[in-house]
């Protein structure tokens, strides 16, 4: 049997001799030293191990392993990774919670926080933890070596375009063979030669090979050609679809340095909250109305758009009204200085503001408000969407909170999210402005609008199961009432035609008088009756030397201040009603007023 502390040597002649060491000696401890240090330097002589030289060779190893050991003992960093829980968006920016454990010793430590949004408020940061430790301070910082891990599907979408790129390359051996024996064909149609030619058999005989040859050649080259676009177009597509997948991924993170001061060692847990600037919502609506008996299913949805570097998953999500970071100081008086005024723009402006749709009957009964939820009055209507969301009125803001956790992509790209459906009471009633649009559009006046927590923003119309195309839901307000656009309807016929018979121009001394008289055609064409607010206008001077008279109107409510005609009617299926609107200008004749429709 070999001894165990034995080692094999050669001697002088060059054979394998196996030599017995000693445990206790020194030369047993330097040949386990040397397997263990791949490295010596050259001064130090093996041959004669003495035990003065051991010593000295057995220190300085280790000597070199202790500096070795305390270069990279600063990289040794406790570094955990944060967990998205909640995230708050507001109109503009959004507040992010996460959490975090770590396993620390007592004393003095480093702990790097990482996994948090690349773009964030160096002011909002709050880390929360156990009482007994102690932050000293807290440093953000941008991650660009985070190595961006690609999904399951662009992998398989890169193999695929591999496989076809892998194809694509044979037909393009094809095509070049080819072409080039065609050119060599075409080089070589000199047949013969100068001397001798071919008879008549041969000449033929070659003709025919040269057109089949020839044709085979052009019928594959185009074959394969139209192979090669297919290709090329399917790689063009995985390409696209590959730069849509991996704008999901993100290439920086953010991570948080802190320096704490722990009294005794183990698992800690930290709570971290910012407020980020790369996240926003915007409000937007789906206004369904199956028939006017019955009430509008107004949906309230959003569009969340995030890129703050990390993708949301699983998170607890809740929308604001409100917009953080706003100017808390108050408001503080300046000088008012007076001045003059255009009579133009300042009439134009009134008239942009009080010239608003005005209600058929007024306030229309039948929605209370409950804990910020609006509901209908009678028990059997209920809200038969978003029992997973609740709205919170606070004082500075409304909140949805919503109980089912999302997934939100840092892409960028807007993803649609449901909030609440509303079933609300409506007046409908038909509007017409046949100077500015012969069509007829149906409006919901909608009463007690303010319990319905509405922002601005677009508003979807579907009816009677139809798109029809888009609104504008403007909540900005001080009418009791809101009119909802849900669209044309081309069964209610409007026409605005001028009257030539009573129309005229007279000139009398150094002035020009001008009559124009119009008629408006209101025509029913549904199986229903139907309200209908009609409007038109009349000019006003702000000029002494052009006066303007409103000679007929057919009984309109005249507002005098904005010279706007507007007719309140009631119409049963198929009745048709006329209304003329007449007025005259009177202006000096050397002069141009730019009257039309």
């Amino acid at each position: 049997m070999v001894a165990s502390n034995s080692v094999k040597t050669k001697n002088k002649a060059g054979k394998t001799v196996r030599r017995q060491i000693r445990p206790e000696t020194d030369s047993h401890r330097f040949a386990r030293t040397v397997y263990v240090i791949p490295y010596f330097p050259a001064s130090i002589s093996y041959k004669s191990p003495k035990q003065g030289v051991m010593k000295k060779v057995v220190f300085l190893l280790f000597t070199m392993i202790g500096a070795v050991n305390s270069l990279f003992a600063g990289d040794e960093k406790n570094i955990v990774s944060a967990t998205l829980q909640s995230v708050t968006v507001y109109r503009v920016g959004a507040e992010l919670v996460h959490k975090a454990k770590a396993t620390l010793p007592q004393g003095n430590n480093e702990l790097i926080i990482d996994g948090i949004s690349n773009s964030v408020d160096i002011n909002s940061i709050q880390v929360g933890c156990d009482d007994k430790i102690t932050i000293l301070s807290v440093a953000f910082s941008t991650d660009y070596l985070k190595p961006v891990v690609k999904s399951v599907l662009v992998k398989r979408l890169e193999d695929s375009t591999e496989t076809l790129g892998k194809e694509l390359s044979k037909v393009h051996v094809v095509l070049t063979t080819d072409g080039e024996l065609l050119d060599l064909l075409k080089s070589n149609k000199k047949i013969g030669g100068s001397e001798n030619g071919l008879n008549v058999a041969e000449l033929m005989k070659m003709m025919e090979y040269y057109k089949n040859k020839v044709l085979d050649l052009q019928n594959e080259l185009s074959l394969y050609k139209d192979k090669e676009n297919r290709l090329k177009q399917i790689i063009d597509k995985i390409n696209r679809q590959i730069r849509e997948e991996e704008q999901k991924n993100t290439s920086t993170t953010g991570k948080l340095v802190l320096q704490l001061l722990n009294p005794q060692a183990g698992e800690y847990g930290f709570t971290i909250s910012y407020i980020t600037r790369n996240a926003y919502w915007t409000p937007y609506y789906d206004l369904r109305v199956e028939s006017i008996s019955k009430p509008i299913r107004l949906m309230y949805k959003a569009k969340v758009v995030q890129t703050t570097g990390i993708d949301w998953k699983q998170v607890k999500l809740t929308l604001a009204t409100s917009t953080p970071n706003q100017n808390g100081n108050a408001p503080v008086l300046t000088s008012w200085f007076l001045g003059y005024v255009d009579p133009v723009v300042r009439m134009e402006g009134a008239l942009s503001k009080t010239n608003s749709i005005q209600a058929m009957t007024g306030r229309v009964p039948g929605l209370e408000v409950t804990q910020g939820y609006a509901t209908l009055k009678k028990e059997n209507d209920k809200v038969d969407l978003g029992d997973y969301v609740k709205v919170n009125e606070n004082q500075m803001d409304v909140t949805f909170n919503i109980d089912i956790p999302y997934d939100l992509p840092g892409n960028g790209k807007e993803q649609s999210v449901a909030l609440k459906e509303y079933p609300v009471n409506a007046g409908f009633k038909y509007y017409c402005v046949p100077k500015l649009d012969r069509d007829a559009y149906l409006l919901g006046e909608v009463a007690d609008w303010e319990s319905l927590n509405l922002l601005p923003g677009e508003a979807n119309i579907i009816f009677e199961g139809t798109y029809i195309g888009k609104s504008y839901i403007d909540p900005n307000s001080t009418m009791d009432t809101m009119n909802l656009t849900l669209g044309k309807d081309k069964r209610i016929v409007v026409k605005k035609e001028k009257l030539k018979d009573y129309s005229s121009v007279k000139f009398l001394g150094s002035n020009t008088k001008q009559v124009m008289t119009y008629e408006i055609t209101v025509k029913n064409n549904k199986k229903e009756p139907i309200q209908m607010l009609l409007k038109d206008q009349y000019p006003l001077s702000t000029n002494k030397e052009i006066e303007v008279e409103l000679l007929e109107s057919s009984d309109a409510a005249n507002n005098t201040d904005l010279g706007v005609l507007t007719w309140k009617l009631q119409l049963a299926p198929g009745e048709q009603k006329k209304f003329r609107v007449s007025y005259s200008v009177k202006y000096p004749k050397d002069k141009y007023v730019n009257l039309g429709m």
